[in-house]
């Protein structure tokens, strides 16, 4: 059997009527989260930008554009809504892929699922079947084999929603098999766009062309069935090699259920240093003016990702180790989107702290763990470290976490009453009989 139709295998066979319920919950906080992250990334300008472009391209009006309320095309569509849902950087994380798993996934399932007025459940299951694709095939070239410069969000994700459109449309094995071809020649996304426009764009590229995919492959377009695998296919030009063992290995498990949510509206790479900080915060009751350095300990490929020197922008500056050290450490909410701004770092105590931290990379250290220093005028010594890339695998937990997160972002754009009429449409979302229901809620009135 050759990986593709290892993959198609594994994913096709998710059936709505056996998951099981840890699962549906997963799936329903991946919604919660995107539907939150969506609301309040959509009065980003870059989404402005692409409904610009998306009224000059034209289209039929069948799917929603997420609380602007016009209609599109399903691919504009899902091209905006997976952008907002990944302007702000704080969409979710899986270490089986080391991108963003649900701006592309629900952003697709949604915009075709619309059209098609699937049910609740049908959604979840469309989400979950995008997610395991993309952490399947995440898993195939993960750490070390990915080629450096990649950004998994912009390569991988295109897979997952393109399984999120293939489960929507009832394609056959075959179908899949071009379907993820199709995608496969699509793969695209630099690391080098983190702060730019360019990087959310990469989660609204993924679900446009995973929706182009399976519709192609719909109307028996032809790819090659084995572009994963094949010579000169994904594997080839976007890794150094391939763990099929692994793959083979996953058949029956739910990478969903090892989701990480941010709770710091930053790049994932800069959540362990933020947690340092804090930490050192908690512990010394000592002002900004008592620190004489900040020594930032982090794996080597993360000043590739998030190392900005001097970020001017709000967007630089969630790819900017010192930058939301320097935030912390000065009392900003780094949970609050509204914290990153231009203005915040022209503060002269920002400028001057910022000074006195280092970073430093390891190659002792891998994963999302960051190691800090921070030595104080009196020659005082602090040390911290932490992971943010470890699941919470405690789902009541995580629901509650995500709830205060989703009011946080939606309350001021919705109001509270519509916050709250939203928020429990989505936690009983698997019993809606039709996800139209749901999509007004999401529209600013």
């Amino acid at each position: 059997m050759n990986v593709t139709e290892m993959l198609v295998e594994q994913v096709r066979a998710i059936d709505a009527r056996s998951l099981p319920a840890d699962v549906i919950e997963a799936a329903r906080h991946s919604l919660l989260d995107w539907i939150g992250i969506a609301i309040a990334g959509a009065g980003e300008p870059l989404v402005g930008k692409l409904r610009e472009e998306a009224r000059e391209q034209g289209g039929h009006p069948l799917s929603t554009i997420v609380l602007h309320g016009e209609r599109t095309s399903p691919a504009y569509a899902a091209l905006i809504n997976g952008s907002a849902a990944d302007a702000l950087d704080f969409s979710d994380a899986n270490m089986a892929m080391r991108g963003h798993t649900t701006p592309a996934v629900v952003a697709t399932a949604l915009a075709v699922g619309e059209v098609r007025d699937i049910s609740g459940l049908e959604l979840l299951t469309a989400i979950v079947a995008g997610v395991e694709m993309e952490c399947r095939v995440g898993t195939l070239v993960n750490f070390p084999y990915l080629r450096q410069g990649f950004h998994p969000t912009g390569n991988i994700a295109p897979f997952g929603a393109t399984a999120a459109a293939a489960y929507l449309l009832g394609l056959d094995g075959k179908q899949w098999a071009h379907a993820l071809g199709t995608a496969a020649t699509q793969a695209a996304g630099l690391h080098t766009s983190g702060g730019t426009m360019c990087k959310p764009f990469h989660s609204g590229k993924a679900a446009a062309n995973g929706l182009l995919s399976a519709n192609l492959a719909k109307r028996d377009w032809i790819a090659r069935e084995n572009a994963i695998e094949s010579g000169g296919g994904f594997i080839e030009t976007h890794a150094t090699g391939a763990h099929v063992d692994e793959l083979r290995a996953s058949a029956g498990r739910f990478f969903i259920l090892d989701t990480i949510f941010k709770s710091h509206a930053a790049c994932q790479l800069t959540h362990s240093t933020i947690e340092n900080m804090l930490e050192f915060k908690n512990a010394r009751d000592v002002s900004v003016a008592d620190v004489e350095s900040v020594d930032i300990h982090v794996p080597r490929f993360f000043l590739s990702i998030c190392n900005i020197a001097k970020p001017i922008t709000g967007l630089e500056a969630k790819f900017s180790l010192r930058a939301v050290a320097a935030m912390t450490l000065l009392g900003d909410d780094t949970r609050d989107i509204g914290a990153y701004t231009a203005e915040s770092l022209k503060r002269d105590a920002f400028v001057q702290l910022q000074k006195r931290i280092q970073v430093t990379p390891s190659d002792e250290l891998s994963g999302g763990v960051a190691v800090a220093h921070v030595r104080l005028t009196d020659g005082t010594e602090f040390f911290a470290n932490n992971d943010c890339y470890r699941p919470l695998h405690d789902l009541l937990r995580q629901r509650e976490m995500l709830v205060t997160k989703f009011r946080s972002l939606v309350s001021p754009v919705l109001g509270a009453s519509r916050t709250e009429a939203l928020l429990a449409q989505i936690l009983d979302v698997d019993r809606l009989p039709s996800i139209r229901q749901l999509i007004p809620l999401m529209v600013k009135s």
